[in-house]
């Protein structure tokens, strides 16, 4: 079985693909959105405004979640660079790892209150996501930000 982590937990997932597999550039990024989209879709839910995807978050996202995958390592990375580069007021982060779909990451951090939060805080306005697909399992990275 392959497990989907979460920053403070495990949870038990479908069995993995094959770990040769490499997803197309236009494969990622419907995996990206799809993760941006579900969690608007539970923002709206929830009375929250919709993220906005922006680039300065997305930046950070994309170069911890390359680094995530690449390494084999599963930790979050400081929020200050975040804060100075983006010029923002607020930042958070999650990451989770897994042979899941876009929707069971939203899931799995919905379930986790930690990452609940994140995704819920309404003080959030901004999102970069990064989906890394390496060794059979997503690495995915999501920075949050308000301006």
């Amino acid at each position: 079985m392959t497990l989907l982590a979460l920053s403070q937990g495990v949870i038990m997932s479908a069995p993995s693909a094959q770990a040769a597999y490499s997803p197309s550039a236009a494969t990622v990024a419907a995996y990206e959105a799809r993760v941006i989209w579900r969690m608007n879709v539970v923002r709206v839910a929830y009375h929250r405004g919709r993220l906005a995807p922006a680039a300065c978050p997305d930046t950070y996202a994309e170069r911890w979640g390359a680094y995530l995958a690449r390494t084999g390592r599963f930790y979050h990375q400081s929020m200050y660079p975040i804060l100075a580069g983006c010029r923002a007021q607020r930042v958070a982060e999650n990451l989770a790892r897994g042979n899941v779909s876009a929707d069971r990451i939203v899931a799995a951090w919905m379930a986790s209150p930690g990452h609940r939060a994140n995704v819920l805080d309404g003080r959030l306005t901004r999102v970069g996501v990064a989906a890394v697909y390496r060794n059979g399992q997503w690495t995915v990275a999501a920075d949050f930000s308000r301006p």
